[in-house]
């Protein structure tokens, strides 16, 4: 997943956050109801009268309810922050796991750096053949061609 897409969530995450934190919600006590925000919910419910009042079924109710969704919505914010780091964190760009010794050739693969310097850069090849005009890429692929073509003769 791309850091942009991957931070893109973590900011809608946020928002959501923030709007269900700050956005009034009907509350119905007794007869009445009233628009309370969260915080507002939370403070009448960790007050004194919110606590004598949870003698009320009601009351436990809308305390319980309210605070299940306070922990939804805190939960909604800190993923939000944990995707917004995350997406800083990782890398749009795969990592550089070689580069051309003769060129300015860099790749994210062992094998396309051997194919690089095969089609371009073979006649500069350190490993070459005593025996005939074979240039292998690697140390491997030469004593591969050794063992091949030249089973009884001196390797080095």
């Amino acid at each position: 997943m791309a850091r942009g897409v991957i931070i893109a969530i973590g900011i809608f995450f946020l928002i959501i956050a923030i709007i269900g934190y700050n956005v009034p919600i009907s509350v119905k006590l007794a007869d009445t109801t009233t628009n309370l925000t969260i915080p507002q919910v939370v403070a009448f419910c960790d007050s004194g009268f919110g606590q004598i009042g949870q003698m009320l079924a009601q009351v436990v109710m809308v305390c319980s309810e309210y605070k299940n969704f306070l922990i939804g919505i805190y939960g909604s914010g800190v993923l939000g922050v944990i995707l917004i780091i995350v997406g800083a964190i990782v890398s749009g760009k795969k990592k550089e796991t070689g580069a051309c010794q003769y060129c300015n050739y860099v790749t994210t693969s062992e094998t396309g750096l051997l194919r690089h310097k095969a089609e371009n850069h073979l006649d500069k090849s350190p490993y070459k053949c005593e025996h005939c005009d074979f240039i292998g890429i690697t140390e491997e692929v030469l004593w591969n061609h050794y063992n091949d073509k030249h089973p009884n003769e001196k390797k080095w």
